[in-house]
């Protein structure tokens, strides 16, 4: 304006003109919706519901959570277990490693701490089947060769006799000289989870939780700085677990464990700083950050009401990258997975995360995997800053409601564990593997019938792929080149209690007696129980492709499909692309068929393709005037077994009468339907 002032509205304008708009409710919200779903059930559409039975809605709102949280830092914990968090130095870039050749995993390890990685998870076994084949003090040494123990933590996994290879890690740390107070460690102890994955224990439940306790009084005693136990969910994750179940089964082992310390004379403070856990973090972001944020809520409750000092009712969490949604087929995929479940992990506040490389389903994975995968974290870290804002879920309804529900779920399944006489007796009688296993087959029914999608492999498969290499070591030769059988003597084994047998044992090895020797000692009457299941999501479809490259090995071709069009390409494109991914997903080719309504130039068009099933794909008004002549004229040409996309409707018998042996359509079995065509290509 000439007399220079602006035009500019006040800050008291803006605010008047904000509130002219009605302020929004739900039920001016749910009136609209209504008129978009146009009578469909709102609960049916548009909420989901997870394998624990919680809903999930498309909106939330302050009505939907009015708890109080506290700050970061304070009980309940569910916001995290210190003020800051890991928005100063960001969380724990934990690798997991082990090949079974010591020389090889210690080439890895070391490369992937020079390339970012502050810690390492070692996965043990003297067998070498699943771990390095560590059975002797050497074999510690060559592993860990140029680790400096003091400043990259080092977390066992031990899969075999546990309290031998505790024993004599342990010993390695004093023959390198490194005092008690410089090492930070985790043995990684949970002989429950070691049971439920094997079947098997060498000792009755009582000796094996005396065992277990006297471990933990010993690094309780000796160790300032490290840990003995580490819970791991992972077991009961890929047997098919929900996430309520999942942390149910892992805070009822830790009452286990709690009860079986203390019986040694250890204070429950003392107890509850032994503990820490790991839990599965997959591709359901919500769900992960929520179960994590949960289980800092339940960890927190159960010391509290255990006794436990409040600066001790806190655990560190390790979230692992979840093996069962890792799939061997379109490996690449798995990338992406896994960066959404870092980070889901990251923002939860967890405070290490351990991402598996894209091809660890493969094999024992390269050098690039390796890479990629500690990249993520440092990527989500270093340019996302995914880490720095504190507890980045608090206060987001849904993440806090959800957060609250899988707490809930969670602690009414660990209460019927505990009814059921803890968690050792739930293991034993089957009640675990029971509920598991019910949750596990309505996910694979949800699967087969591709209602949770599987990218690259039940969805938009590529079965021209090129194949990734993955290392597959000789492990006898390995294992050649170690000591084979026992190796020194152990006099006596100490009775169990709040720490001798331990200190028997570090002892036994200082004097030269392998892990072989401790275990043979150590050993008495077993027990068993039919271990719980260990599977991917992909295994059903991956099983098909296996079946189609059998097929392509024996044959020199693919198993083929032959895509039977009517019309033009307005008329079958939706069809025919929908039934081309559905075969896909099976290893079987689709041949796209060119289109018309001329029933033997469609026939003829099959018989140049060497095809042996053939699907009919077009619109409902043209299956009309045209399917049952194309199909008569499709099985005149040698089709083996034709397809129908679409359901039939009151027009399946005669389509049936006229050679349509199937029909497929959203919502099928899938997996039913392409694990019958491959029977019939072995059969035919």
């Amino acid at each position: 304006m000439a007399d220079g002032r602006s035009n500019a509205p006040s800050d008291a304008e803006i605010l008047a003109l904000a509130s002219d708009f009605p302020a929004a409710t739900d039920e001016a919200w749910l009136k609209l919706i209504d008129k978009v779903l146009a009578g469909a059930p709102f609960d049916k559409k548009l909420v989901s519901r997870t394998y624990d039975g919680l809903a999930i809605k498309p909106l939330y709102t302050k009505a939907d959570w009015s708890a109080q949280t506290g700050f970061p830092g304070g009980a309940p914990y569910t916001r995290g277990t210190s003020a800051l968090s890991t928005s100063q130095s960001g969380w724990d870039i934990r690798q997991v490693h082990g090949h079974p050749d010591p020389e090889i995993a210690n080439q890895q390890i070391l490369e992937d701490l020079e390339g970012g990685a502050t810690s390492i998870v070692l996965k043990i076994d003297p067998s070498g089947q699943n771990g390095v084949a560590v059975r002797s003090l050497k074999d510690f040494q060559t592993a860990l060769k140029g680790v400096y123990l003091d400043l990259a933590p080092v977390v066992l996994e031990p899969n075999g006799p546990s309290v031998p290879l505790s024993a004599v890690f342990m010993q390695m740390m004093t023959a390198q000289g490194l005092k008690p107070e410089q090492v930070h460690f985790n043995l990684g102890t949970d002989p429950l989870a070691t049971f439920a994955a094997a079947g098997k224990l060498i000792v009755p439940m009582d000796v094996v939780l005396a065992r277990m306790a006297d471990t933990t009084a010993y690094v309780a005693k000796t160790y300032p700085n490290a840990r003995a136990l580490n819970l791991k969910s992972i077991v009961y994750h890929s047997a098919g677990a929900g996430e309520a179940q999942e942390l149910a089964c892992v805070m009822a082992t830790a009452v286990e464990y709690l009860r079986a310390i203390v019986n040694t004379g250890i204070d429950i403070d003392a107890a509850c700083g032994q503990m820490a856990f790991t839990l599965a973090a997959d591709a359901d972001l919500f769900l992960t950050v929520a179960k994590i944020r949960a289980a800092r809520k339940l960890w927190g409750r159960i010391a509290e009401a255990c006794g436990a000092s409040p600066e001790k009712r806190t655990a560190p969490i390790t979230a692992l990258t979840a093996p069962r949604m890792m799939s061997k087929r379109d490996p690449w995929v798995n990338i992406l997975r896994t960066t959404v479940a870092c980070f889901g992990a990251g923002i939860a506040g967890a405070d290490a995360v351990s991402v598996l490389p894209f091809d660890s389903a493969l094999g024992y994975s390269r050098e690039l995997g390796r890479r990629i995968a500690r990249n993520t974290q440092i990527v989500l870290q270093e340019e996302t800053g995914a880490n720095k804002v504190v507890d980045a879920a608090g206060g987001a309804y849904l993440f806090e409601t959800l957060t609250d529900k899988v707490a809930e779920a969670a602690w009414a399944f660990f209460q019927e564990i505990e009814r059921a006489g803890g968690m050792a007796t739930a293991l034993m009688s089957g009640l675990i593997a029971q509920k598991i296993a019910a949750v596990a087959t309505e996910r694979t029914k949800n699967l087969a019938r591709r209602k949770d999608t599987l990218t690259g492999v039940s969805e938009f498969a590529n079965i021209h792929e090129d194949s990734i290499a993955a290392d597959h070591p000789d492990i006898a030769a390995v294992l050649t080149r170690r000591d084979q059988g026992p190796v020194g003597t152990i006099a006596k084994v100490p009775e169990p209690a709040d720490g001798p047998l331990m200190a028997a044992l570090v002892k036994a090895a200082s004097e030269g007696a392998n892990v072989l020797a401790m275990a043979k000692a150590l050993a008495g009457s077993p027990i068993t129980m039919t271990p719980l299941p260990q599977h991917r999501l992909a295994d059903g479809f991956e099983q098909l492709r296996d079946q189609a490259d059998a097929f392509k090995t024996k044959f020199g071709v693919s198993p083929k499909v032959f895509v039977a069009n009517i019309g033009g390409a307005a008329d079958f494109t939706a069809r025919a692309s929908y039934a081309k991914n559905f075969f896909e997903a099976g290893g079987i080719e689709a041949i796209m068929g060119a289109g018309g309504v001329d029933v033997a130039a469609i026939a003829k068009e099959f018989g140049a393709t060497g095809a042996a099933f053939a699907v009919i794909c077009s619109t409902d008004t043209l299956y009309t005037a045209h399917a049952a002549l194309l199909a008569k004229a499709l099985k005149a040409a040698g089709v083996a077994t034709l397809y129908l996309a679409g359901r039939a409707g009151e027009a399946e018998n005669m389509l049936k009468a006229a050679g349509v042996d199937d029909f497929i359509y959203m919502g099928c079995d899938v997996l039913a339907v392409l694990s019958a065509g491959h029977q019939k290509l072995v059969a035919g």
